[in-house]
């Protein structure tokens, strides 16, 4: 009962939002925001994974992926400031009959349920009617907060190595994004994130 009554609140904002953006004589623009919740969205793979300027594939080619031992990582912790570069590669599925768009939208990334990094992506995607895009989202975030956690650190340092291994490890993984759209100058944001959930492993990382 709780879910259905929290559904029928974000479905009230959201034709709130819809028609006050329609009202400001954008009702196209509200349309195609509007039909990303509609869409479906796969993560595929991961990529160009750097941490404090180190590349992670590489330590894990040579079974030498290490957290502790990185000079640069070290460094990172006593300066309170790790950070992360990293390429997400999502494929969005538009099934409707209406074009969906965004130009705009804050992202928030879990990692089995822990905040792992936030921000924010200033990059145009369009996704005709009855298509599917693969869209590149590149990250850049200090994750030291993160990291500092002995019991995360320590989990994500034995999911690598038990990949570069050939033993599979699965970590679930959700990016929540939130559309919005910027109007003269002003930023008009989706009332609510829009999920993405994946069972993360060796074969996303593109390890062997």
């Amino acid at each position: 009962m709780k879910k259905s009554k929290n559904t029928r609140k974000l479905s009230f904002i959201l034709i709130l939002f819809v028609t006050f953006l329609a009202g400001c004589s954008i009702g196209q623009q509200a349309k195609e925001i509007k039909t990303l919740a509609d869409c479906k969205y796969t993560l595929t793979g991961v990529d160009d994974v750097f941490i404090s300027g180190t590349d992670v594939q590489k330590l894990i080619e040579n079974r030498d992926f290490a957290l502790t031992n990185s000079p640069s990582l070290a460094l990172g912790f006593l300066s309170k400031n790790i950070p992360l570069r990293a390429n997400l590669h999502v494929t969005i599925d538009n099934p409707t009959d209406n074009a969906a768009s965004i130009n705009y939208f804050d992202y928030e990334i879990l990692v089995n349920n822990h905040s792992f990094t936030e921000g924010t992506i200033d990059q145009e995607i369009h996704i005709q009617p009855k298509e599917e895009q693969q869209v590149e989202l590149a990250f850049n975030a200090n994750i030291y907060e993160f990291l500092k956690n002995d019991s995360i650190r320590n989990d994500i340092q034995n999911f690598i190595l038990a990949s570069s291994r050939g033993v599979e490890q699965k970590a679930s993984v959700t990016l929540k994004i939130k559309p919005a759209i910027v109007i003269k100058d002003k930023l008009f944001k989706y009332p609510g994130f829009i999920s993405i959930n994946r069972e993360l492993n060796s074969n996303l990382l593109g390890l062997k």
